[in-house]
């Protein structure tokens, strides 16, 4: 019998003669397996052993000089209050409930760090930022999202303005992300106000920014993020993203929905 792949926002399915496979895919299309925070601390803690080991490799400064000096995110893991979920509409459909608690870790790379927040082992993204003057350039993006026990791994490359750490109401920026010659993500970002948020009790100066994001390519459809930044090193204090798409398979359109919101908790990193 001839077999029939099914790619689905990075999943692919493959249907065959196998069908008790399929079942069980379907039966674990949304699982959700956390990661605690002590794995995550485990896996920054190896990451850093391996990469202080290279030679002129070394972490980028602390967050903790003065605003008017601007730093990339202390290295170390730090943990979110989070709520929210990703699914698709095919097939079963399914669904990725995201835990109350989730990690982002920050690890020396390249020029300057990469920054993974883990929501799940079926779903995490991570982002490369280097320092561009008193702004962050984002060069590389990965989404991973893991349905019906199959992975989803979209690969990035991204160029265009950076983000200030710190400007006026008013400014904006426009930055574009490709997964090769499949899908391109416009983001076209604006500062909304300087303003604080309390977290554990302080006072946290951030750059409140807006993102409208258009996504052409296999798949189609918008994205808005509302972003509180702080202006010492850019590390997100609290994020909400709302992301609609649709993508034409053998079987259909298939919708992808996300929407999510995460606060910060703890403002020094753990290591």
């Amino acid at each position: 019998m001839k077999r029939r792949t099914i790619v689905l926002i990075g999943v692919v399915v493959v249907l065959s003669a196998g069908a008790a496979y399929v079942i069980s895919r379907l039966a674990t299309g949304g699982e959700v397996t956390t990661v605690g925070v002590d794995e995550a601390l485990d896996r920054y803690r190896e990451q850093t052993t391996t990469t202080s080991s290279q030679p002129g490799v070394s972490a980028p400064a602390a967050s903790t000089v003065p605003v008017t000096v601007a730093v990339l995110p202390a290295p170390g893991v730090y943990q979110y209050a989070t709520s929210g979920f990703d699914s698709i509409d095919a097939l079963t459909g399914a669904r990725h409930d995201y835990p109350a608690i989730t990690t982002m870790t920050v690890t020396p790379e390249g020029c300057g760090v990469r920054v993974r927040w883990d929501i799940a082992v079926e779903r995490w993204d991570s982002w490369n930022w280097c320092l561009d003057g008193a702004a962050i350039r984002q060069d590389g993006w990965v989404g991973y999202h893991e349905f019906f026990d199959t992975p989803g791994r979209n690969d990035y490359i991204c160029e265009g303005d950076p983000r200030p750490l710190d400007a006026d109401a008013g400014t904006t920026w426009l930055m574009t992300c490709r997964m090769g010659d499949r899908t391109i993500s416009t983001f076209h970002g604006e500062v909304i106000e300087r303003t604080s948020v309390t977290v554990a009790g302080a006072e946290i100066a951030v750059l409140h920014v807006r993102y409208d994001v258009d996504v052409v390519g296999e798949s189609t459809g918008s994205q808005t993020v509302e972003g509180w930044y702080r202006t010492s090193d850019g590390l997100p204090v609290r994020e909400q993203l709302t992301i609609s798409t649709v993508q034409d398979t053998v079987i259909g359109a298939t919708h992808f929905d996300e929407q999510y919101t995460i606060d910060l908790l703890t403002p020094t990193p753990a290591s």
